[in-house]
């Protein structure tokens, strides 16, 4: 079994403090995070202000934790 590596997290901007990551939205591709955004946002057709939002997770380079 191999273990999925969490590199990318879905972020709720309008939570404060370490509770800003959504639970059990961790994925190992961007595509798949990026759909699931999409998901939770629903219908924003200027793209701006959007609640949720990727970012990387705590097992990529970039992840500043």
């Amino acid at each position: 079994m191999t273990a999925k590596l969490r590199l990318y997290q879905i972020t709720d901007t309008a939570a404060t403090g370490k509770d800003r990551a959504v639970p059990g939205a961790y994925f190992s591709e961007k595509a798949k995070a990026k759909a699931k955004r999409q998901e939770l946002n629903g219908n924003e057709g200027d793209g701006r202000n959007l609640r949720y939002i990727v970012s990387p997770g705590p097992d990529h380079h970039n992840y500043k934790g």
